[in-house]
């Protein structure tokens, strides 16, 4: 009943609210796997906002929500390929420790 309020709270303008909502969204997803579909379409409005800081929390937040939602890691790590082409910004760093993480996963 609260990811609702989590997830509205992703995208605010306000970093503290953003920073925290991102960190009980993964928690719950944590104590609870089936939460991370839920929290999809969240996650790729907020990689897709016009708002830089919560286009840089969530590429933050990205290869541990990756991680967690594994079954959705290629439309994730996708669109945050398409930020970095499109928005112009250096999205390599976040790709690259989702995909280690993932591989260390794997193995």
């Amino acid at each position: 009943f609260f990811s609702t309020n989590l997830q509205r709270l992703m995208s605010s303008a306000e970093e503290p609210c953003r920073n925290l909502a991102f960190g009980l969204a993964l928690r719950s997803i944590q104590n609870n796997p089936s939460f991370a579909a839920d929290f999809l379409p969240t996650f790729m409005c907020c990689l897709g906002s016009r708002d830089f800081e919560v286009v840089q929390t969530a590429l933050r937040n990205l290869p541990e929500y990756t991680l967690l939602c594994q079954e959705h890691a290629a439309v994730l790590l996708h669109r945050a390929f398409l930020v970095g082409m499109y928005g112009q910004m250096d999205t390599s760093v976040q790709i690259s420790e989702a995909l280690r993480i993932l591989h260390m996963e794997a193995v």
